[in-house]
């Protein structure tokens, strides 16, 4: 239900104004920050891996592909402005609401859901149990992907302003990415999903009749 409830929201965040993205942020901040400390801080790390592509969506709604009826010039135009702000929200709130799912779902439980989701596709001969358990190794995977790879660099010596070293750091990178995918693969046994509560429906029937009042605000 969760990751329905997540499905949602993305699908109805493009329809939201800069007014509803923000609420909707300081919703989910507020239910991070309730969780304590440790889950800001998630969420913090969270938002500075992507901190460079905002930077690049901004620029590119600001100066590089602006709204083709806003006149031009060097300064972009309210309209710019505001399409930018809002497709920058739509990520921000994005990756927040899956950081959320992340810190209060295991991993195997958000696999075992979206092959459920997907499990349609199986008449297509796709194996939707492997997606889901390489899903899994992902999800366990990123919020270590910084130490896995400071772990690659400090085992190598790197010279500043000289190639040598990185060649031999991006190989044990690598080496140490499939040891991992390959060992955890198949040790990720997906749980069996019992059939959903009341009040998970009514979340879920929540998150919807929210996301529709706010694609009116």
């Amino acid at each position: 239900m969760r990751v329905l409830a997540l499905l949602l929201l993305g699908a109805g965040l493009f329809q939201f104004s800069l007014t509803a993205l923000g609420l909707v942020w300081l919703l989910l901040i507020a239910t991070t920050a309730y969780r304590g400390r440790e889950a800001l801080s998630g969420l913090h790390r969270a938002l500075r891996r992507i901190r460079w592509l905002l930077l690049s969506i901004a620029l590119i709604y600001l100066w590089i592909a602006p709204e083709a009826d806003t006149g031009g010039g060097w300064l972009p135009s309210t309209t710019d402005t505001l399409l930018a702000l809002r497709r920058v929200g739509i990520l921000v709130v994005l990756v927040t609401a899956v950081e959320l799912l992340r810190q209060t779902t295991p991993a195997e439980y958000t696999a075992a859901a979206i092959a459920a989701l997907i499990s349609p596709l199986r008449w297509l001969g796709i194996e939707t149990r492997r997606f889901a358990r390489r899903m899994a190794l992902t999800l366990e995977a990123v919020p270590v992907a910084s130490e896995v790879v400071g772990r690659a660099a400090g085992d190598t010596t790197i010279k500043k302003r000289s190639f040598a070293g990185w060649g031999a750091a991006a190989a044990r990178l690598i080496r140490d990415i499939e040891t991992r995918g390959l060992a955890g693969t198949g040790g990720i046994q997906l749980p069996v999903l019992g059939y959903p509560r009341a009040s998970d429906w009514l979340v879920l029937a929540l998150v919807a009749a929210a996301s529709v009042a706010m694609a009116w605000l």
